[in-house]
């Protein structure tokens, strides 16, 4: 499956722009639209792509908003089920906006995707996180220091698509292989552990006995 003219579509798969699966596909606000003077550290984040940590979006208490500069970003203010994208550095780093950063701001250096019924918000944070749709971006992407894509190169991005309930069900394989993942990599962090205070165990009892002998 992929977006290339070369390449077959599995049966019952849709393959067509992102822009055709979404209600929009938005840039941040212009950094003139944003000031020094809006920052606040009681008021509602913006979401940038330094926000986006292992595919969830962390709060920077250093970067909110306040009521007047919120009334200025009302075509930014994000729902439940967007999905952010960050435009600068690592292409492809995105995460589905929740319930609780619902009402929070796109920063500058994102898009948010706002997909239509059709269209699994975790899925398509799947396919632009895959190699493949990461590699297609990076290629539409400019820059020699650091990556900055476009928004016609989001919007027109070719992607492939099952009906919403193969989505589920991928999104639903793919939660279980990743969370036995995570939890392997979290056994094996503690193993590791174990290990290093078995050997910090066995040298000072070998320093203690040395000493003891000398």
């Amino acid at each position: 499956v992929g977006g290339d003219q070369g390449v077959v579509v599995t049966q019952g798969w849709k393959q067509a722009p992102l822009i055709e699966f979404a209600e929009l596909v938005s840039t941040g606000p212009f950094g003139s639209m944003l000031h020094k003077s809006d920052y606040v550290s009681d008021g509602v984040p913006l979401i940038n792509p330094t926000n986006i940590v292992d595919d969830a979006i962390v709060a920077d208490t250093d970067k909110q908003v306040g009521t007047a500069a919120l009334a200025r970003l009302q075509s930014y203010v994000l729902r439940v089920g967007d999905v952010v994208v960050g435009r600068r550095g690592e292409i492809g780093r995105c995460a589905v906006v929740g319930v609780e950063e619902e009402g929070w701001v796109c920063g500058t250096g994102c898009f948010f995707v706002r997909p239509k019924p059709v269209l699994n918000s975790r899925f398509l944070a799947q396919l632009l996180r895959s190699p493949m749709y990461r590699d297609q971006l990076e290629q539409a992407s400019t820059g020699a220091t650091m990556k900055n894509m476009s928004n016609t190169a989001l919007a027109g991005l070719p992607i492939a698509v099952p009906s919403p309930d193969e989505q589920r069900r991928i999104v639903a394989i793919l939660d279980e292989a990743f969370e036995g993942i995570a939890t392997a990599k979290a056994n094996a962090e503690k193993n590791l552990q174990k290990a290093r205070e078995l050997f910090e165990s066995v040298l000072d009892e070998s320093l203690t006995m040395h000493g003891a002998g000398a």
